[in-house]
C-alpha cells in the first residue's frame, strides 16, 4: 500500500516538475527575506542531526532502562540513518539546481554528479528526515497518521520559501521517506515480532 502512495507522490512530484515549480518559486520569491525568521525557524524544526540525535539518545536511554520502547527507537534511528545516508549519496549524483539560481540566473533541471551546493536542491535533507520521521511515527501509531503527515508538510513548506527547494523537491522526498521507512519498519517487524508492532 505504501508503494503504491509513493509511487502516486512521485506522479505528482514529476507533474509539480514541469508546470508548478518555476511558477511557485517565482511567487513565493519577494516574501524570503520578508518572512525568513519565521521559515528560518520552521526550518530549524527539521534539521536532521537534531532528529538523528533524538532518536539515537531516545534508543540508548530506552535501552539502559530495558523498556519495550527501545526497539521504535531503534527502528526510528535506522530509518533516520538511512534517509541521511540517501539524502548525501543522491544529492552529487541527481544534481539539481536550486530556486536561488533558477531565480538569479535562470539555471533549472538536473545537470549531474554537481558538488557545488547550489546543485544539490533534490532530495532535501530536511524534508527526508521530516517526512521519514513522520512516516515511521505513523507505522508505529497508525491513528495519528493524518497529525504526524500535517506537521511534516507545513514546516517542510518553509523549505520552498526559503528558496531551498522547489515544491516537486519535496513531494518526491516525501514519496521516498515514506518507502524507506515503511522498509525499516516491515523488516524489523518480520525479525522480532515484537507486541508493540503487532497492537500498534
Amino acid at each position: 500500500m505504501n508503494v503504491r502512495k509513493s509511487f502516486f507522490l512521485l506522479l505528482i512530484g514529476c507533474a509539480s516538475y514541469f508546470f508548478v515549480d518555476q511558477q511557485v518559486a517565482m511567487l513565493v520569491s519577494p516574501y524570503a527575506k520578508a518572512y525568513r525568521m519565521i521559515f528560518k525557524g520552521c526550518t530549524l524544526l527539521i534539521f536532521p542531526p537534531l532528529y538523528l540525535a533524538l532518536s539515537a539518545g531516545g534508543f540508548v536511554i530506552t535501552r539502559l532502562k530495558k523498556s519495550r520502547w527501545s526497539l521504535p527507537f531503534f527502528e526510528i534511528l535506522v530509518a533516520q540513518c538511512l534517509s541521511i545516508a540517501f539524502v548525501r549519496i543522491f544529492k552529487i549524483i541527481i544534481g539539481r539546481a536550486r530556486p536561488d539560481i533558477f531565480l538569479k540566473k535562470g539555471v533549472y533541471g538536473f545537470y549531474g554528479f554537481e558538488w557545488d551546493h547550489h546543485f544539490h536542491s533534490f532530495p532535501s535533507g530536511h524534508s527526508m528526515a521530516a517526512f521519514t520521521l513522520a512516516s515511521s511515527l505513523a507505522l508505529l501509531f497508525p491513528r495519528f497518521r493524518i497529525y504526524f503527515f500535517s506537521v511534516a508538510a507545513l514546516l517542510t513548506t518553509s523549505r520552498i520559501f526559503l528558496l531551498g527547494h522547489f515544491a516537486s523537491d519535496i513531494i518526491g522526498t516525501a514519496a521516498i521517506s515514506l518507502v524507506i521507512a515503511s522498509g525499516v519498519h516491515h523488516f524489523i517487524n518480520s525479525i522480532t515480532r515484537s507486541p508493540l508492532y503487532e497492537t500498534a
